[in-house]
């Protein structure tokens, strides 16, 4: 009987994808550096703030996501790095880890690398989706926030719940079909479990 080939389980083997992996507190810096010491591509978004400290003012980088280190790594690959020390697991739909859209982290490492005023905020299901059409952020989707004095855009990382907001001019702001977007949306969903 000849051996049956089965491609999709080869490509899960070999196809490389971000993970969310959930990390002891204040431990995302270190956890990273272990990582990139032993070759793995993982990203961890800092922010800088300013804090005062005994008469000084003193800028500190902070992580954007608290307790969470994004890896690119192969699904059925990520045992050394659950061996990390400071990891405690990855992110999970019942047993099997979940990967995140590379538009997501992708979206996430542009916007904090341009250098525009990011915050994090609670994760926010309705809005009006947009594109930013021009600037140093043009592509990238999220939900409008009208917030303070200004409008603002929200990039969300569904799987974590977690969204980060970014201070957008409303002149590069173009709206997208909002039907078209949460179909997109569950169906990466339903394709992961």
């Amino acid at each position: 009987m000849a051996p049956t080939i089965c491609s999709n389980s080869d490509s899960l083997e070999t196809r490389r994808e971000w993970f969310a992996f959930r990390v002891r507190p204040r431990h995302e810096k270190s956890v990273a550096l272990q990582l990139q010491g032993r070759n793995e591509e993982c990203f961890v978004p800092l922010v800088v703030k300013k804090r005062k400290w005994a008469r000084r003012i003193v800028e500190v980088h902070l992580p954007l996501i608290s307790g969470y280190v994004f890896c690119h790594t192969i699904r059925f690959g990520m045992l050394a790095i659950l061996k990390t020390p400071g990891i405690v697991d990855v992110i999970r739909l019942g047993n099997s880890p979940v990967p995140i859209p590379d538009a997501e982290i992708s979206a996430l490492e542009r916007a904090v690398k341009s250098g525009a005023q990011i915050e994090p905020c609670p994760h926010v299901e309705i809005g009006e989706i947009v594109e930013i059409q021009s600037g140093p952020l043009a592509g990238i989707v999220g939900i409008v926030n009208d917030r303070k004095k200004g409008n603002s855009v929200i990039l969300s990382i569904s799987l974590l719940r977690r969204s980060v907001l970014v201070q957008v001019d409303l002149a590069h702001l173009a709206t997208r079909d909002a039907g078209a977007e949460m179909e997109s949306r569950s169906n990466r969903l339903t394709n992961c479990a």
